[in-house]
């Protein structure tokens, strides 16, 4: 962006101060040759002449010259005091336009293009960018009303899933067992898989109970904390919005 901002110096034209100060052209050029000698006679830097085009006579020139804020000051000390209010009102006016960064147009039809793709692309960029954070974003929000870790039938409520639906979707032998959350044992009990234990998203613990048979018995409880039903949740999000992709 650097490349971008031009340096704007300000100057204020010897025709602009004759107008200011109700002056003629000639006589305020005058004024400036004489702050010239002075400068001079100090060794200091000369106020600069240049040239100008009238508009009406198309191409013969005059002169006229730039003064810096500085050079402005000396030339109009002496003039009347409105004189000089009128052109520090003016000064304040230049300096907040120079306060502000001038950007650089594209000069030329390559320029142009580049600048517009670089446009498209950051636009893209953007759009991607929303597209990944609004699953994490619906996630976050299904699940906001949770504390702690949940059950199997409460973490299925807030991803938006049966409990049904929410058990097949975890134990999808489709997946790959890294993409899986559970699996059942050899007696139908489903369990959690170690590596998302690892990972924080699940827990397991033994439940003791009174069987049928009343006997004492345990089972395998899973429940998932709630990084578990936020990474859920997102994953679900997305399958989602792919689903309507691909339609």
């Amino acid at each position: 962006m650097s490349t971008l901002i031009q340096e704007n110096i300000k100057t204020m034209s010897s025709r602009e101060i004759a107008k200011l100060c109700d002056k003629e052209h000639r006589n305020v050029c005058r004024d400036i040759d004489t702050l010239n000698e002075s400068y001079e006679q100090m060794g200091m830097l000369k106020v600069e002449q240049g040239y100008y085009t009238h508009p009406n006579t198309g191409s013969q020139q005059y002169r006229q010259f730039l003064l810096s804020k500085e050079q402005t000051i000396d030339l109009i000390t002496g003039y009347r005091a409105d004189i000089r209010i009128r052109i520090n009102r003016r000064w304040a006016e230049l300096e907040q336009q120079a306060a502000q960064p001038v950007v650089a147009l594209p000069q030329d039809y390559l320029s142009a293009l580049k600048a517009l793709v670089i446009s498209e692309e950051a636009k893209e960029h953007a759009n991607a960018q929303i597209q990944l954070l609004q699953p994490k974003a619906a996630a976050l929000d299904a699940i906001s009303h949770s504390t702690g870790s949940t059950g199997i039938r409460e973490t299925a409520k807030a991803v938006g899933m049966g409990q049904n639906e929410f058990v097949a979707w975890c134990t999808n032998p489709d997946k790959p067992v890294s993409a899986r959350f559970m699996y059942r044992d050899h007696s139908g009990a489903l369990n959690a898989y170690s590596h998302r234990i690892d990972q924080g998203l699940v827990t397991q613990k033994l439940s003791c109970f009174v069987g049928g048979d009343g006997r004492d018995r345990t089972a395998p409880k899973v429940r998932f904390t709630s990084s578990g039903v936020t990474r859920i949740a997102e994953m679900v999000q997305q399958e989602r919005a792919r689903e309507l992709e691909a339609v």
